[in-house]
């Protein structure tokens, strides 16, 4: 059996079917009768009071990322992304654990077409980011992606916010979040070009443990000595010497802030 192969898990039609809003239609009141309409005597007014009004806020409840409210959930993130550029060819593939830089041992789920790459990280129900990249593309493939970025967020000023980055590099900061472009030529971009949304200090509390890794972590697949079709992206890691290859298994979770693996 493939361990790569999901089933049931993730699937973009039906994650973005978990996604949509359900509308809930309610009943009108009843009229009163005209009984109920007469004057009724005059009651003591009741006591008022005294309180503070809450503050409309929307902020994460507590130990979750800010990209809650802020990001459209995984689902609707994977779909918009198959939709974009590639639904037909849309494929979960295995996720190399990153030795280093900003996404130094953090779990994530990519999804691959022709055209591009997407990584969420953490934990797939409450992501602490996302990210957007390609190998190879013009000027205007890029703009292309930095638009669809600017898609999955919620909030005009984050919108305007990614529109305003710069194509060649970039890292702009808003109310907790980091709006990032990677260039080729960075030493974590190990050949791509990446446009990522993140929550710094939920990426920190992203990372797996030593522990953590040796459950949801396997040695890579073998790759098929068959001629590749189209040039072989760069590893997305900083590589160790004399250390094998290691992926997160598509389907881990996090429960109670620790990842497992799911029950057989």
């Amino acid at each position: 059996m493939n361990p790569f192969h999901v089933r049931g898990k993730m699937n973009p039609k039906s994650a973005v079917a978990s996604g949509m809003l359900t509308m809930v239609l309610l009943g009108g009141c009843p009229n009163p009768s005209r009984s109920q309409l007469q004057e009724q005597p005059e009651q003591p007014a009741a006591p008022v009071m005294k309180s503070t009004p809450a503050a409309l806020s929307s902020a994460p409840a507590p130990g979750k990322p800010v990209t809650e409210g802020r990001l459209i959930d995984s689902g609707l993130i994977i779909e918009t992304f198959a939709t974009r550029f590639g639904k037909k060819d849309l494929k979960q593939v295995p996720s190399e654990v990153i030795d280093t830089g900003i996404f130094r041992s953090v779990p994530y789920l990519t999804y691959e077409t022709s055209r591009g790459e997407l990584n969420i990280y953490g934990d797939p129900q409450h992501p602490a980011g996302a990210e957007i990249g390609i190998y190879a593309g013009k000027a205007s493939t890029k703009e292309e992606l930095r638009n669809l970025m600017a898609g999955l967020l919620q909030q005009a000023a984050d919108r305007d916010l990614v529109h305003s980055l710069s194509l060649d590099e970039d890292k702009l900061e808003r109310a907790g979040l980091t709006f990032e472009v990677t260039p080729p030529t960075s030493d974590e971009s190990y050949g791509g070009w990446w446009i990522s949304i993140y929550d710094a200090a939920a990426i920190n509390r992203a990372r797996a443990s030593d522990a953590e890794l040796k459950t949801i972590a396997v040695e890579a697949p073998e790759q098929k000595n068959e001629p590749p079709a189209e040039p072989k992206k760069p590893p997305r890691k900083g590589k160790k010497p004399d250390t094998s290859d290691r992926v997160y298994i598509p389907d881990y979770s996090r429960e109670e802030g620790t990842y497992v693996r799911p029950p057989l």
